[in-house]
C-alpha cells in the first residue's frame, strides 16, 4: 500500500517520485504536474496522459482568447484549443 501525504509530494526528490503511481501523482498532483516535471521519471514524462495535466502555455492569453487572462494557464487536457485539436 502507497501512502503519501499530498503536500509531502512537492518535496519529494527524484528518486522518490520513481516510486509514486502515475495513477496517485494524477489524482493528487494534478496542478502541479508542471512544477514537478524536472524530477518526474523519464518514463512518467513520455506518458501521453502526463503531458495532458501540463499547462497549455501555447493558447494561453492569445489576443483571441480574453478567458484565462486572469489566472492560470488551462491544463491541455482542460485547453478549448486543444480539444479541438488545433495543436
Amino acid at each position: 500500500m502507497f501512502v503519501v501525504a499530498s503536500d509531502r509530494l512537492h518535496s519529494l526528490t527524484s528518486a522518490e517520485l520513481e516510486y509514486v503511481p502515475k495513477v496517485i501523482l494524477l489524482r493528487e498532483c494534478e496542478q502541479y504536474i508542471d512544477q514537478l516535471w524536472d524530477r518526474l521519471p523519464e518514463h512518467i514524462r513520455a506518458d501521453s496522459e502526463v503531458q495532458r495535466y501540463r499547462r497549455c502555455l501555447k493558447h494561453y492569453n492569445l489576443p483571441s482568447q480574453q478567458t484565462h487572462v486572469d489566472g492560470p494557464a488551462p491544463l491541455i487536457k482542460n485547453c478549448g484549443e486543444c480539444q479541438r485539436g488545433t495543436c
